[in-house]
């Protein structure tokens, strides 16, 4: 299991939306195998953590990514981003030991 942290902000400062927990679980799809999230707002800021079951570090900070691109496509989540902190190829990783050509 791993334990991948996220951060979204909001240029403008956007209220957060409600029932933040029920909003990213509804983008999650069974391959993710997420197991658990926990979140954490305030103004301009959402924190999330996700543990994830994966062979690698690598894969689990991939799937992440993806749900969390999911979930921000939505209309609640419309003007927040990924923040800078979170700096992951979108490259497949192979064997999770590295970049798969």
């Amino acid at each position: 299991m791993h334990m991948i942290n996220v951060r979204l902000v909001s240029p403008r400062e956007k209220p957060v939306p409600d029932k933040l927990t029920d909003l990213f679980t509804s983008h999650f799809v069974p391959a993710d195998h997420i197991e658990h999230l926990w979140t954490r707002a305030d103004r301009g800021q959402i924190d999330l953590v996700l543990f994830l079951l994966a062979e690698c570090e690598a894969e689990a900070l991939l799937t992440a990514r993806a749900a969390c691109l999911r979930a921000l496509a939505s209309t609640q989540l419309r003007g927040w981003r990924l923040s800078d902190d979170l700096h992951i190829s979108d490259k497949r990783f192979d064997d999770c030991g590295g970049f798969a050509e």
